[in-house]
């Protein structure tokens, strides 16, 4: 019984934090977000000079952006489900476990697609591209950390 308690104050614990972080986001976070991407794909046909090679740039940071897209998409769903199971009477320590499994899951697949662009990304840009690209990058992300802090 103790360890139900313990799961349950867990739980609701998780759900008041994850509630302050998931309202939805002022139109400049989303609108920085997707400027972001379309800054990387901007700065992927810059400095990669060869169009082959720079076409398949601009496809690896739009399957970026769509894994980004669902790891937010499973964010907001998974903390409707805490809210959906810590309101359930019925509901058992598995049942929590089972969800925590999930998500743990698929953000673990996500975060082995990200690995696999990052690596594609490398082996078509040249040690100069690949400088000048990361350093773009993370100008972009320090922006779109900015921007979602102010949400």
């Amino acid at each position: 019984m103790n360890r139900i308690v313990r799961v349950s104050r867990a739980c609701l614990v998780s759900v008041i934090l994850m509630a302050g972080c998931s309202h939805e986001p002022k139109t400049t976070a989303l609108l920085s977000s997707q400027s972001a991407f379309d800054e990387l794909r901007a700065a992927v046909t810059r400095e990669i000079r060869d169009p082959d090679r720079a076409a398949k740039g601009v496809i690896l940071v739009d399957q970026l952006e769509q894994v980004m897209i669902e790891a937010s998409n499973d964010r907001k769903a998974h903390v409707d489900r805490i809210r959906a199971l810590n309101a359930d009477y019925d509901a058992t320590e598995e049942d929590f476990r089972a969800m925590f499994r999930e998500f743990n899951t698929k953000r673990s697949d996500r975060q082995a697609r990200i690995i696999d662009i990052n690596q594609q990304a490398k082996n078509i840009t040249t040690s100069a591209e690949w400088k000048a690209l990361v350093k773009i990058e993370e100008k972009i992300v320090k922006q779109t950390l900015e921007a979602k802090q102010e949400m």
